[in-house]
């Protein structure tokens, strides 16, 4: 089964802008994968880092204002205390939510390590509240003025403080490490992402080319091909495209290519045969005419009255047959162009058939020919054109005793047939040579002369065809059965209404 020309670009390009659909879908997918990884880095990661860095340096100043507080008990330093400490709380707090989420967090391709951070951040908020409770029991007896183990508070806090800030070095240090996995993972998809474009982008641009091209390629070489027939068709042959391979369209066209040669071949045939046999039927007469005006001109027969009365009988008679040839061509014209007036009236056909049956009763004598008409049956009169009708008859009879030989025998009959409508069937049969099967659907058609094997006077091939405009007018059917040397019998029905 061979693809028509749409559906070959249908596919074709229905799978490159899959290939493009695939192409988006995947961009998208990884941009938003990149857009968040993006955003994770630097909301997440970043923010952690930057919080952390500053925990630790508030770290730092408590511890700083807290030994300035213990050293001169000055109130100042206890309030400026309090209110890093304040700070310290809130980053802290942000800190944990922070971690808890980015311990939750999931991310496809890659897991965010978040189990390390969430432990130390613990361990800071334990050793916190260690420190605290340590400097508040320092408070505690420094306002009640008692006595306690300040070297070794100092201690145990010097010890928590630097635990912590270990702690915090960590986490900013996990971050960081979060955060450049992620920018590494974040280049990584870029990559992918521009090694996908290009080769999706190179494989459209190689497939659509190849589409192209070979869709190009049959359709050109078809059409070349029938470019070249045409070529040849202007210089008169008429050959078909035997085998072509193209797509349907084309197949079909060069079908139809190849009727339209057989039928340009058969019309110039038909030209030929018509230039053939119109210049026959001129040019015999006109000679005629020329041969016995120059006599009579010359005055060869001016002493004999009888032979010159037979020049001039010539003379009328070819000129009267060059007459009937024309208006045998005009008649054809004007019924193919659909100007012919006809006129119809009531006529008795049996009395038109009789009437023709007599006037071509002297041919049949002439060559021991019987003609016969067969009873007809009663039958009213009809609607029709009784002047082409009868020229109809004089056809049919005419051509029979052509191709009938001596003591031949031609019938004319009517019947009546009762299928659908009423219709009158008009038959004329010869005893003459017949004519092939092969050539009964042609008989019709103008300028067409079906070579017998028998001499006769050669027509210009027009008669059946306007016989065949005059029925089809009428409403009527014609046609002929024929067996080759039995005879034949043209029918014809007209209309009883």
């Amino acid at each position: 089964m061979k693809f028509t020309i749409f559906k070959r670009l249908t596919f074709g390009y229905l799978a490159i802008m899959m290939l493009v659909l695939f192409l988006v879908i995947f961009v998208t997918v990884k941009l938003n994968q990149l857009t968040r990884l993006t955003r994770a880095a630097s909301s997440v990661d970043g923010h952690t880092v930057r919080l952390t860095e500053r925990l630790s340096n508030n770290m730092f100043s408590m511890v700083s204002f807290e030994k300035k507080y213990l050293i001169s008990k000055d109130d100042d330093f206890y309030q400026h205390f309090l209110k890093i400490r304040e700070d310290f709380n809130k980053d802290i707090t942000q800190l944990g939510q922070l971690i808890a989420g980015l311990g939750k967090k999931k991310i496809k391709f890659f897991h965010i390590a978040g189990s390390g951070k969430k432990e130390r951040f613990f361990k800071i908020n334990q050793l916190c509240n260690e420190y605290f409770s340590i400097f508040t029991q320092e408070i505690e007896n420094i306002k009640k003025d008692q006595e306690y183990p300040y070297k070794e508070y100092q201690i145990q806090k010097e010890k928590i403080v630097e635990e912590i800030n270990n702690n915090f070095k960590y986490i900013i240090w996990e971050a960081k490490s979060d955060r450049d996995e992620k920018i590494k993972i974040s280049s990584e998809i870029s990559n992918n992402v521009f090694k996908t474009t290009s080769i999706a982008a190179g494989l459209s641009i190689f497939f659509g080319m190849l589409i192209s091209f070979f869709n190009t390629r049959s359709i050109n070489r078809s059409i070349l091909l029938l470019q070249k027939k045409t070529k040849d068709i202007t210089k008169g042959k008429f050959e078909k495209i035997l085998d072509i391979s193209s797509p349907p369209e084309i197949k079909d066209l060069a079908n139809d290519f190849n009727i339209m040669c057989d039928r340009l071949k058969e019309l110039a045939e038909m030209k030929e045969d018509f230039i053939s046999h119109v210049s026959h039927e001129l040019r015999t007469p006109l000679t005629a005419i020329r041969e016995a005006s120059r006599l009579l001109i010359d005055g060869t027969f001016a002493d004999n009255p009888e032979s010159r009365d037979e020049l001039l009988t010539i003379v009328s008679d070819e000129c009267e047959r060059l007459i009937v040839s024309v208006n045998r061509i005009l008649d054809l014209s004007r019924m193919e162009a659909k100007m012919m007036e006809y006129h119809f009236n009531r006529t008795d056909l049996i009395h038109l058939i009789r009437k023709c049956t007599l006037k071509l009763a002297p041919i049949a004598q002439r060559k021991n020919i019987t003609l016969e008409l067969t009873p007809p049956p009663q039958f009213p009169e009809i609607l029709m054109d009784s002047e082409r009708i009868s020229q109809l008859l004089e056809n049919l009879v005419a051509n029979a005793l052509k191709y009938t030989d001596a003591k031949g025998l031609v019938t004319v009959s009517t019947s009546v047939k009762n299928h659908d409508d009423m219709a009158i069937k008009v038959s004329v049969s010869d005893t003459g040579c017949g004519i092939h099967e092969k050539n009964l659907n042609k008989i019709f058609d103008k300028f067409e002369r079906i070579e017998s094997g028998k001499e006769t006077a050669r027509g210009t091939g027009l008669g059946l065809s306007i016989a065949k405009h005059i029925i089809t007018v009428h409403g009527g059917k014609i046609w002929v059965e024929s067996t080759p040397g039995k005879g034949s019998t043209f029918f014809f029905t007209l209309p009883a209404g």
